[in-house]
């Protein structure tokens, strides 16, 4: 048990004993103190009698308007926890959406560089191809003056062949 602590309480003293500490013991005996002084002050010449009275349901009054405090706090408690909560919620779900998206995006630059690899390929390809069409045509064109060659020089010798007959016959 603690020790017992002595007050002053509007004029009189008291020994009082609690398991508060002497200080906060001190602290609440010097407000019902303060406010006993305030109500005989505010009733005027009243009676002292009641001056305990009206203290008691003055220290009431702020009793259950804290009380009502407390309980619209918790109130606000719990709306602030469970908006928390699906605050919580929705970044979870906003991160594994963001990661999702990420893994796709990353998915998809993978598919653009195989993609873009494929079409190098295929344009070198394509080049190669164009060079051997290239090839192709010049060689083409090559056998053509050669042909054309042969059919001049056919055609001379058959020329010189048939003017000979021509001139054998004259």
């Amino acid at each position: 048990m603690a020790d017992s602590v002595k007050v002053r309480i509007f004029g009189q003293e008291y020994n009082i004993t609690g398991d508060k500490t002497p200080e906060e013991i001190e602290k609440i005996a010097s407000y019902v103190d303060e406010k006993m002084k305030l109500i005989a002050k505010v009733a005027g010449g009243g009676s002292v009698s009641g001056v305990p009275a009206l203290t008691c349901l003055n220290i009431a009054e702020e009793y259950f308007d804290v009380l009502s405090r407390l309980d619209r706090l918790r109130a606000e408690h719990e709306k602030v926890l469970n908006e928390s909560r699906q605050y919580a919620h929705t970044m979870e779900e906003t991160k594994d959406s963001y990661v999702k998206a990420r893994e796709q995006m990353d998915k998809m630059k993978a598919e653009r560089q195989n993609e873009q690899n494929a079409r190098r390929d295929l344009e070198k390809k394509c080049a190669e191809y164009e060079n051997s069409i290239f090839d192709l045509q010049m060689e083409n064109i090559q056998l053509k003056s050669e042909l054309e060659k042969m059919n001049q020089s056919g055609l001379s010798a058959r020329t010189d062949s048939t003017d000979g007959k021509d001139n054998k016959e004259k």
